[in-house]
């Protein structure tokens, strides 16, 4: 079974005022550091830029280097209409050579190999479909999503991100908790908060 990573990184980061994706955490930026524990754990990544493209993709070279036939970055020219739009757009890219997408923000810090590995073993031993995180009391990425749902996924389009399916398959999801899935990046004072919890 073919597993494959789909990681959004086309927003425009309007409420930051700087290009979220370019954030550093750790010493390295949020969308490299995403990008690398990805290729950890499936055997394809797929990185969806969109504005700020010609900032971001350079910090991804290296990784692209090492990583020449794993690792895509392709740019939608529609990421202007929103989440869902670069859904579909990596959903098709990937739709061919992968049997599951694992879905991906750049801005979740706290996403590491641990909590992918847990999603990809609840998916290969449990008989559901859909493999989401639970936090602040509701489900949300990262989600895994079985190839099934492959068409709904390429049909979404403007804001409307992956959640808007969950709420269709309740009965096939699995989840698992994740607290920590609820820091990401918008603004400064997200910023603020994840300097803070990293000094804590």
């Amino acid at each position: 079974m073919k597993i494959s990573s789909l990681i959004l990184a086309a927003g425009s980061s309007s409420r930051l005022g700087s290009p979220k994706q370019l954030v550093e955490y750790q010493g390295e930026m949020l969308v490299s550091k995403i990008t690398r524990v990805a290729l950890a754990v499936t055997e394809e990544v797929l990185v969806v830029l969109g504005a700020n493209e010609k900032l971001i993709r350079p910090e991804l070279n290296n990784l692209l280097q090492e990583n020449t036939s794993r690792l895509q970055i392709k740019t939608n020219p529609e990421w202007h209409k929103g989440m869902g739009n670069s859904i579909s757009f990596g959903v098709q890219a990937l739709a061919e050579k992968s049997d599951a997408i694992l879905i991906l923000l750049c801005d979740q810090p706290f996403v590491k190999q641990g909590i992918m590995q847990k999603m990809l073993q609840l998916f290969a031993n449990q008989h559901h479909s859909i493999v989401a995180c639970k936090y602040a009391n509701q489900l949300g990425v990262p989600i895994l999503f079985d190839k099934k749902y492959f068409p709904r996924l390429i049909q979404l389009d403007g804001d409307s991100g992956a959640k808007a399916i969950l709420k269709d398959y309740r009965d096939e999801i699995i989840s698992i908790d994740f607290p920590e899935g609820i820091y990401d990046i918008d603004t400064q004072e997200d910023i603020n908060k994840l300097k803070t919890h990293n000094n804590a």
